[in-house]
């Protein structure tokens, strides 16, 4: 195969590829709302309000975490490995 006739498969695969690509789209960037810290204390009035949990996996930049939802105070994020933790996750249990 001759220099210009490689030259020109090369230009071919070029353009084909460009206009592939072109229909590639990329991801939007996407906003995560997440605990990026824990707390491993929170007051006791707060934690007679709690009314649901959720677990968090750490994938950065959120951290591992329990997310308490409380009556009043919206969201609490706490570490999982707080000595209160385990036995309020097993109170909202039995209530479910």
């Amino acid at each position: 195969m001759s220099d210009s006739r490689k030259l020109a498969v090369l230009a071919a695969l070029f353009v084909i590829f460009g206009c592939v690509a072109s229909d590639i789209r990329r991801p939007t960037k996407v906003t995560t709302r997440c605990c990026e810290s824990v707390s491993s204390m929170i007051p006791k009035k707060i934690r007679d309000e709690i009314i649901s949990y959720t677990h968090q996996n750490a994938l950065g930049p959120c951290v591992h975490a329990i997310i308490f939802q409380t009556k009043n105070n919206g969201k609490v994020c706490t570490d999982p490995n707080a000595r209160w933790v385990p036995k309020k996750l097993k109170e909202l249990q039995k209530q479910s």
